[in-house]
């Protein structure tokens, strides 16, 4: 293989090439801001990145396996401000509620897997229509009230951290990313992960069943989403709701520029695991060069659509 062969094998290669952008990015961000890799911007980069960090990992596993979950956001929100509520209201039975918030996402995720895996609805369709029904759920059950601080061992979770950089929230998520690279590479249950998403009606044929593969993986991606809106709320401390949704638009996202492909099957959780990485590096610095909230979000949209944009552009030419 001649030196330009290798460098294309390289540059189509997108889990190499988003961390390549990473460094690249970093330092350049650190060229123009050094406070952008500075002790307490490292330590809250390291903290923030492990809530969205989990919720890509669910988020990738859906999409590997051919489908889209734009409902990770409300589940989230319905952990922090339900869940929230019924903890400070209801302090001795912390130990039932915090498995009461763990399964609202597994629930969430059985509703969409079933509706998209035997139903055939579109995954688009039915998740937003599972994310309206928890957006208004937390309103109808919730009261709009916010009912104060949540259980202190809660809140020693979110916030606790090793070292006085590494949040036991970062440890979580590197540990559910260890867990889920090796299914996904070595169990069955990853191959067929990936054979689902890449052809269905071929995986089905070769006996695999491809509606409990994409069932699993919802309720996977609903289980992530509630765990990081529990580790959230710990964070925060009291329920709230001021809570922006940038957990699905990001989620997507960073397991594209990761070179996770919409209902393709193609890509990897490293890769995604970069984008997630970038997407939080880049809102820091966003952050520091005072770049308004919609700044932000403009900016993340348009370097998502540049992304699949080139990407299709690549493959139309090669």
């Amino acid at each position: 293989m001649n030196p330009i062969e290798r460098l294309r094998a390289v540059l189509n290669n997108r889990t190499i090439v988003i961390y390549v952008a990473l460094v690249v990015f970093v330092g350049v961000a650190a060229a123009i801001n050094p406070y952008v890799v500075g002790y307490s911007s490292v330590q809250t980069i390291l903290q923030e990145v492990s809530f969205l960090g989990i919720v890509v990992l669910g988020q990738g596993i859906v999409m590997l396996s051919g489908g889209l979950d734009i409902s990770v956001g409300n589940v989230m929100f319905f952990v922090i401000v339900f869940g929230g509520n019924l903890m400070a209201m209801h302090p001795a039975q912390f130990g039932w509620l915090v498995l009461f918030c763990l399964a609202v996402g597994p629930v969430a995720g059985l509703f969409n897997g079933v509706g998209v895996a035997k139903l055939k609805i579109s995954p688009i369709v039915m998740t937003l229509a599972t994310s309206s029904l928890l957006y208004g759920s937390i309103y109808v059950f919730g009261n709009g009230r916010l009912s104060g601080a949540v259980h202190p061992a809660l809140r020693a979770i979110g916030k606790m951290t090793f070292g006085d950089l590494m949040p036991l929230t970062g440890l979580i998520w590197l540990g559910l990313c260890a867990l889920v690279i090796l299914v996904c590479y070595a169990t069955v249950f990853g191959r067929r992960i990936y054979a689902t998403g890449n052809n269905p009606r071929a995986a089905w044929l070769a006996g695999i069943r491809t509606d409990r593969v994409l069932i699993l993986s919802y309720v996977f991606c609903g289980f992530t989403a509630s765990l990081a809106g529990l580790l959230f709320l710990g964070f925060l401390g009291t329920p709230t709701l001021r809570f922006t949704d940038i957990y699905t638009m990001g989620s997507i996202a960073a397991a594209v520029l990761g070179g996770i492909e919409f209902f393709q099957g193609t890509g990897s959780i490293v890769g995604a695991i970069g984008g997630t990485l970038f997407i939080r590096f880049l809102f820091t610095f966003l952050v520091m060069m005072r770049v308004p909230e919609a700044g932000r979000m403009i900016t993340q949209g348009a370097i998502l659509i540049l992304v699949v944009a080139l990407h299709k552009l690549r493959g139309r030419f090669a």
